[in-house]
């Protein structure tokens, strides 16, 4: 196969039909996903040469149902047979297994076609290597200034993607992705200490579902002489005491609490245990769904790949399965799960669409989608301070622990700030907090209003062998009363 073949959806059809046809009538459900990929990361670190790299790859996989038991094949597309090659292994393996092991049943569904497409307005692979690397040195140079830093890398990412879809039901889906993101990180050394700041995100950088423009919008270089001199002045900032202590959370911070603590924990195939000897289990049941108080009224949160822009933005998940938003939690109630049709069927819950895979190679598993904190009658970020009175505003993750039920969590934030009557005062360093999950989001008491809503791009790791999901998370701050704080 030529590179880029896989842009044009009239070369992708007639290769999945080839694949399906190989089984066509000899089993109660195949269904091939064909994905061209393509991946650029481009880093400078202080005092090193820059760093960058492109990766492609073309593949197939084929899933095939034969009495209850699933086949699954895959393998890299060189030239059209491939796919038929692919589809008659699956088939293989799916005979070799028939009446052995409990068997899955798929509920029926409608078949679902169409095509969706990112809204790019610059293709950020257009952008030359030079460029690139000319806003890398600019931002480092910025964040690098103070004498303290001690390392600090700044970085520059894009993917792209051809995702085709076909099944025995007679969907036929084909989805163009684009992702464009950008992250620095500083460390600084001295008195006795070291303290990192990072920027948009700490992991890794932010990342959406846009070109080239994204960038602008992230206002790196005006960013990046505040995050070197923050990370300076924490070196001998000091520490906040622990106990208990009313805090506002800022967004960045929410949107890592809602994927370790939410949803991780609505991952269905992990509630079933699917996940258990490997990344663990959840302490929401099947059964809990619709009853289960996970938090106070002003918490609710929604799965929803249909809003543009987000690393979790799609019209089809990777089996097929129309996009459409879902309340999770629903004003502190547990109401859906992150599903998959396997996982609905067994547990006998809505299908919400969240199955999805890395590429080609993989089977698509349970994985968020964009799951965020819906914005509440909290205000403005200087309304939400004026509310807490006296405490804590914290922010941007710096170390996160759960444990495997997602139950009991103790999370490090890279700043702090005391606050007096609703004004924030000294900067904090080393700032921890701590909880049990549904006693934590029973303390939320207000979320901030739409102004304050920020979206955050992540990296996700699950699944044996493991895989990469690339999902989001959204959030304005929330005042949460009496939280742990500190180490004890």
């Amino acid at each position: 196969m030529t590179w880029g073949s896989l842009h044009d959806d009239a070369v992708a059809a007639r290769i999945l039909d080839a694949a399906l046809s190989t089984v066509s009538g000899k089993v109660q459900f195949a269904d091939a996903r064909l994905i061209e990929a393509e991946e650029l990361r481009s880093y400078l670190q202080k005092g090193a040469d820059p760093d960058e790299r492109i990766e492609q790859n073309i593949g197939i996989g084929v899933r095939v149902l034969v009495d209850g038991q699933w086949g699954f094949a895959a393998r890299p597309l060189t030239e059209e047979s491939d796919a038929a090659a692919a589809a008659a292994q699956a088939h293989g393996v799916a005979v070799a297994l028939a009446g052995h092991g409990k068997p899955t049943e798929l509920p029926p569904r409608e078949p679902s076609s169409g095509r969706y497409e990112t809204a790019v307005e610059q293709d950020p692979f257009a952008v030359g290597g030079a460029q690139r690397q000319e806003l890398l040195a600019a931002w480092l140079a910025a964040a690098s200034a103070p004498a303290e830093v001690a390392a600090a890398q700044a970085g520059i990412n894009a993917k792209r993607q051809h995702r085709h879809y076909a099944d025995t039901e007679g969907s036929r889906q084909h989805q163009h992705f684009t992702e464009t993101g950008a992250m620095l990180v500083v460390t600084a050394s001295g008195h006795g200490d070291v303290q990192r700041r990072s920027y948009p995100n700490s992991f890794h950088g932010n990342t959406a579902a846009a070109g080239w423009e994204y960038l602008a919008s992230l206002r790196m270089l005006d960013n990046a002489a505040r995050v070197g001199e923050e990370a300076v002045q924490l070196l001998t900032a000091p520490v906040a005491p622990a106990g208990h202590a009313d805090v506002i959370i800022g967004a960045q911070q929410v949107s890592l609490q809602i994927h370790e603590s939410c949803g991780h924990a609505l991952e269905l195939d992990r509630m079933l245990g699917d996940e258990a000897n490997y990344a663990g289990t959840s302490f929401i049941k099947p059964s809990d769904v619709g009853s289960l108080r996970y938090g106070s009224p002003a918490v609710t949160i929604t799965s929803d790949p249909t809003v543009p822009g987000t690393r979790g933005s799609f019209a089809f998940d990777d089996e097929g399965t129309p996009a459409r938003g879902t309340h999770l939690i629903d004003a502190g109630i547990v109401r859906n799960t992150l599903s998959n049709r396997d996982s609905a069927a067994r547990a006998g819950l809505a299908l919400t669409g969240a199955a999805r895979s890395d590429g080609w190679g993989y089977l698509p598993v349970c994985f968020a989608t964009h799951v965020f904190l819906q914005p509440g009658d909290g205000g403005t970020l200087d309304e939400l301070l004026a509310r807490l009175g006296d405490g804590y505003y914290i922010d941007d993750n710096r170390s996160w622990s759960i444990d495997n039920q997602r139950l009991n969590f103790q999370f490090g934030t890279e700043v702090a700030y005391e606050v007096k009557r609703g004004r924030r005062g000294r900067l904090l360093k080393n700032f921890s907090y701590g909880g049990v999950t549904p006693q934590f989001w029973g303390s939320v008491e207000a979320v901030a209003g739409p102004s304050e809503f920020r979206a955050f791009g992540y990296p996700c790791g699950k699944g044996e062998p493991k895989q990469w999901g690339f999902l989001s998370h959204g959030a304005a701050p929330m005042l949460v009363r009496n939280l742990r704080i500190g180490v004890a």
